[in-house]
C-alpha cells in the first residue's frame, strides 16, 4: 500500500514548507520504493510509493501535468482500465504502460469532480487543480484504501495514516470520548469520527472538494437494494455469478510480483485461492498460500477439529499449489505485535486480526510477495440467513415448499417440526429476540467501565439500543446491506493494510467488488440458500474448481485464532495471569474511565466460564491498546 499525504492552504497566505517534510518523516516507517513531495506556495502533495502493478514500476508520484496544471498523488488499482481507455480515447500503445494514477487524472480532465462515478477498483487519491485552486480527495466504494483528513480554519490536511496529521504544529490532540465510548461497547461508530477530535475518516464512496471558503463532502456511491433479477433458469444465475467472481479475482492478481493468498480451508479463502491459481497457472506464475495453523504442541481446550490442516492440504493438492507457508504464532508474540501495531496506528483498533497477520507478512516478504488475497467479507456477503427464503415462500404462497424445507431442517437438527415452525415464524416475521436487558447490563458491568463515565455518556441507553440492532442480527435485506458496509469490516481492512504496508505488501479483497455484490444482492434468495445449504450460489459456481468436500462443506470449526488459543483455553491460571498483566499496565490517569476495583474483582473469579473470559480477554486486549495510546498522547 502506497501512502499519500498533503496540505492545502485555504487562505492564500502560504504555510511553513517544513510541515510537509515532517509529515513525510512521520509516515516513513516502512521501506517504500520511492518517496517524493511536490509543492508550490499554497499546496503540497506527497507519496511514499510501493510498486506493485506492472504499470506502476518506476512511477513518480506526485505527478504534475504541465499542460493542464493538474497534480495527482494516489494509492490506487483501477480495474476498469479497458473500458476507461475507450471512453478516454487512450490508444493501445499508451494503454499498455499507463499507470493507474494517469487513468484517474485523465478521468478528472474529462468529468471533473464526477470522475469517481466512472472508476472501479481500490483507490484513495488527491488531485490539485492549480488553475482552479481546488483540491479533490476521494476514497473507493468500500474503503479498501484508508484516508483521513483534518479541516483547520486555515489549512486542510489529508493522510493515509493518522500519524501524518498528529505531528503538525497546528493540530491539538484532544481525545474523542464519544468515539472511545462507542469503541468500548462495540457500537457502530459514526463513519467520520476517529479517536482524535477534529480528525475524520473519509467515508467510503465519497469525495471531498476543497476551495477557498468552501469544503464540500459528497457521496458519489452507496450500496442499495437492487431490483431482483428474474432469469429463466437457475443455471443462468450460477453462470452470471461465476463470471463476475472470476473477473474480480483476476483483477486483483494484476501484479509485477509474486501473488499470495490466505487459505484457511474454509469456503471463502479456498474459492479465491482456487480461481487465482487457475489464472496464474495460465500465465506460468506461481501462487503462494499462507495458512495459520495451530502449534504442534498440545493446546488445552482445543481438539483436532480446530486445526484445518487436512482441509488446507486437500485444497492445495486439488489445485496443484506447491508454495505453502504454514504460519504459527505462540501466545507470547501477541503482546509484542499489539505494541508494534499501536506504535504505528496511534489509535485503538477493533480487530486483533492484524496481530496474527504480522508473522505471515514476514513469510510473504521473504518470498517476494507484494499482493495477498483475502476472503474477508464472505461471512457478511454470502451468508444469507435461511429465513430470507422462508419469507419469500410465504409472500409467494408457496406453502408446500415452506413445509418441506422446514420439515427437513427440523429433522436435520433433531428438533420437532412444531418447534421449528415456531422458530421460523419468529425469525421470519418478528426477527431475532434482542434478549433480556438485565442480562445485557450484567455483561456491560463486566467491561469494568467507571459508573460516572457510563452516566456521562449515557452508556446504558446507548448500549441497549446498539444491542437491539445487533451487527449479527440480519432480519431483512436492509440489514444485510448495513452489515456489508459496516464500520466493523472497514476497521479490520484499514489496520491490516496499514501493517502489511510496512513490508511492502498490499491486501486485496475479491469479495468486495461493486459489480459482484450488486449482482449477488439482486439474485433471488432461494438461490443463496437452497437444498438446506447456505451460500448455495457461491458453492454451485465453484463446481470443478474445488474438491467437493470443500465446496459443499457444512462445518467450519475454527473460531479461535491460533495465536490466542492458549490464552482462550480453559485454564484459570493463564487467564488470571493475563488479567493481572493488563491491569498493571492500566495508567493511573485513566481511572475516570475504568473501575479498577471492578477489574480486580474479575481477576479474583477463577471459576468464571470460558465464554465469559473469552469476551473479557478480547476487551482487555482492546483496553490494553487504547490505554497505552491515551497515556502516550494525553498524559
Amino acid at each position: 500500500m502506497s501512502t499519500i499525504f498533503g496540505i492545502f492552504d485555504k487562505t492564500g497566505q502560504g504555510f511553513d514548507k517544513s510541515w510537509i517534510e515532517t509529515m513525510k518523516m512521520d509516515l516513513l516507517h516502512g521501506n517504500p520504493d520511492r518517496s517524493n513531495v511536490w509543492q508550490n506556495q499554497q499546496t503540497a502533495l506527497g507519496n511514499l510509493t510501493i510498486f506493485n502493478t506492472p504499470e506502476s514500476i518506476g512511477e513518480i508520484l506526485p505527478f504534475r501535468d504541465d499542460k493542464s496544471g493538474l497534480v495527482i498523488t494516489s494509492d490506487a488499482r483501477i480495474d476498469n482500465r479497458t473500458q476507461l481507455a475507450g471512453r478516454l480515447n487512450i490508444d493501445a500503445a499508451t494503454f499498455k504502460n499507463l499507470p493507474d494514477s494517469q487513468f484517474i487524472l485523465r478521468a478528472y480532465q474529462k468529468w471533473g469532480i464526477d470522475c469517481t462515478n466512472n472508476l472501479r477498483g481500490d483507490f484513495a487519491f488527491a488531485i490539485y487543480d492549480e488553475p482552479q485552486h481546488r483540491l479533490l480527495i476521494a476514497r473507493d466504494h468500500f474503503g479498501m484504501k484508508p484516508l483521513f483528513y483534518f479541516d483547520h480554519p486555515e489549512f486542510f490536511v489529508f493522510s493515509s495514516e493518522l500519524r501524518g496529521i498528529l505531528s503538525l504544529p497546528f493540530f491539538e490532540k484532544k481525545l474523542n470520548e464519544e468515539w472511545l465510548f462507542d469503541f468500548l461497547i462495540n457500537a457502530s461508530r459514526k463513519e467520520f469520527d476517529t479517536f482524535y477530535q477534529g480528525i475524520y475518516s473519509m467515508p467510503p464512496g465519497h469525495h471531498l472538494a476543497i476551495e477557498p471558503g468552501k469544503v464540500v463532502l459528497r457521496k458519489y456511491w452507496e450500496l442499495t437494494i437492487p431490483e431482483r433479477l428474474n432469469y429463466k433458469n437457475n443455471q443462468d444465475y450460477i453462470e452470471g455469478y461465476k463470471e463476475l467472481f472470476e473477473v474480480s479475482v483476476k483483477n486483483r492478481i494484476r501484479s509485477a510480483y509474486p501473488v499470495g493468498s490466505e487459505l484457511s480451508g474454509g469456503l471463502d479463502s479456498s474459492s479465491i485461492t482456487a480461481v487465482a491459481q487457475k489464472y496464474l497457472i495460465s500465465e506460468s506464475k506461481a501462487l503462494h498460500v499462507f495458512s495459520r495453523v495451530l502449534p504442534e504442541n498440545k493446546i488445552t481446550g482445543l481438539d483436532d477439529a480446530d486445526d484445518e490442516s487436512p482441509e488446507i492440504k486437500m485444497v492445495c493438492d486439488f489445485c496443484r499449489i506447491n508454495n505453502i507457508h504454514r504460519v504459527t504464532m505462540e501466545d507470547e508474540k501477541i503482546t509484542e505485535n499489539i505494541h508494534k501495531i499501536i506504535a504505528i496506528n496511534q489509535s485503538p483498533y477493533m480487530s486483533n486480526y492484524a496481530a496474527y497477520n504480522l508473522n505471515a507478512h514476514q513469510y510473504a516478504k521473504n518470498a517476494g510477495v507484494r499482493t495477498i488475497l483475502s476472503g474477508h467479507g464472505g461471512d457478511q456477503l454470502l451468508s444469507n440467513p435461511a429465513w430470507f427464503v422462508y419469507k419469500d415462500y410465504v409472500k409467494q404462497h408457496q406453502y408446500a415448499k415452506l413445509f418441506t424445507d422446514v420439515r427437513a431442517k427440523g429433522t436435520l437438527h433433531q428438533i420437532s417440526l412444531l418447534r421449528t415452525l415456531v422458530i421460523m415464524y419468529r425469525l421470519s416475521f418478528k426477527g431475532k429476540s434482542s434478549g433480556n436487558n438485565d442480562n445485557k447490563l450484567k455483561k456491560l458491568e463486566k467491561l469494568g467501565i467507571d459508573k460516572t463515565f457510563v452516566q456521562t455518556h449515557q452508556l446504558t441507553e446507548k448500549y441497549l439500543k446498539n444491542r437491539g440492532a445487533d451487527y449479527y442480527s440480519i432480519k431483512s435485506m436492509s440489514d444485510l446491506v448495513r452489515k456489508i458496509t459496516s464500520r466493523h469490516l472497514n476497521d479490520r481492512i484499514e489496520i491490516t493494510n496499514l501493517m502489511a504496508g510496512l513490508d511492502n505488501i498490499e491486501y486485496r479483497y475479491p469479495l468486495f467488488d461493486v459489480d459482484l455484490i450488486a449482482f449477488y444482492l439482486s439474485v433471488p434468495d432461494e438461490m443463496k440458500y437452497r437444498h438446506r445449504q447456505g451460500r448455495y450460489l457461491h458453492r454451485a459456481a465453484l463446481t470443478g474448481e474445488l474438491p467437493p468436500a470443500i465446496q459443499w462443506r457444512r462445518d467450519k470449526h475454527v473460531t479461535i485464532n491460533p495465536g490466542l488459543a492458549r490464552i482462550f483455553a480453559n485454564d484459570a491460571t493463564v487467564i488470571n495471569t493475563t488479567f493481572k498483566q493488563l491491569l498493571s499496565e492500566l495508567p493511573p490517569t485513566n481511572t475516570t474511565i475504568f473501575d479498577r476495583k471492578m477489574i480486580e474483582k474479575l481477576i479474583a473469579a477463577p471459576d468464571e466460564k470460558l465464554f465469559g473470559f473469552k469476551s473479557l480477554i478480547n476487551k482487555f486486549f482492546q483496553l490494553k491498546n487504547f490505554t497505552e495510546i491515551i497515556e502516550n498522547n494525553f498524559g
